[in-house]
């Protein structure tokens, strides 16, 4: 099921894109009964107020047939459709929002895809309930989010305490390093490995908020790390004390208190 959840998002982006960019293409048509379309209302003293162009439509050989901005009247489209242009690009017009749906050409396939969107995301959230389901047996015990934050944030917060004790500056940095080193190799996976439960519970759209806190308090422990094993200790403290401000931030974000 997650495989197919995630190929239908792909795909319903994809053809979700495609449609929203034939949002400002409308078709010229052969009909010339049907150029009312391009009339998207009138001005104050009662004057039909037509779409616009936005680039000049030219023939291949650089010939203008109707400039830039011109407006799309009966005229216009006939010399457009003599010219064998069958759709054109107009500029936005500010409040014919009615127009330009009636005009969109791919608005049911974007709703479609907007609904296939739905689905697919539905489905990833029924895999990951499953892969909860199966991951929580009665002889399992995993580790939470908020257990493997509070880890990292219980190691960063002793690290930040001890600094101040240890005299040697390189003392200090081994003590950063041999630190976030643990975080780094066992905490920072470990958290990783709840992305079922995260997703279960928040959707993917909450799944993706606290991953990026994640990710950018992981980018400053590893900083951190690198700093010091560099033996740049002012550059590795401020990284940690960064890692330390985005823990909390994270912790915030799973419900967990700071104080």
């Amino acid at each position: 099921m997650k495989l197919i959840g995630n190929l239908l998002i792909w795909i319903f982006v994809a053809t979700g894109l495609l449609a929203a960019t034939s949002f400002y293409v409308w078709p010229v048509g052969t009909d010339a009964s049907r150029d009312a379309r391009f009339e998207i209302g009138t001005d104050e003293k009662g004057a039909p107020v037509f779409a616009q162009l936005l680039k000049a439509a030219a023939t291949e050989d650089g010939n203008v047939i109707v400039p830039a901005d011109a407006n799309l009247e009966p005229a216009q489209l006939d010399l457009l459709r003599s010219a064998g242009v069958e759709r054109v690009i107009i500029k936005h017009p500010v409040g014919a929002y009615g127009p330009m749906l009636a005009n969109w050409t791919g608005k049911w396939i974007f709703l479609g895809s907007a609904l296939g969107l739905i689905l697919g995301g539905m489905m990833l959230r029924v895999a990951a309930k499953r892969e909860v389901a199966e991951a929580e047996g009665p002889d399992t015990v995993q580790a939470t989010p908020e257990e493997v934050l509070g880890q990292i944030r219980a190691t960063i917060s002793d690290l930040r305490g001890s600094l101040p004790a240890i005299e040697s500056r390189h003392d200090k940095e081994h003590a950063i390093i041999n630190a976030l080193g643990e975080v780094q190799g066992a905490l920072i996976p470990a958290f990783a490995e709840t992305r079922a439960v995260l997703i279960s519970r928040l959707g993917m759209g909450g799944f993706a908020g606290i991953m990026d806190k994640f990710a950018a308090m992981e980018r400053q422990i590893n900083r951190s790390w690198s700093a010091s094993a560099d033996n740049a200790l002012e550059e590795s403290t401020k990284a940690l004390e960064a890692a330390a401000v985005l823990a909390d931030q994270l912790a915030e974000a799973l419900g967990i208190s700071t104080d």
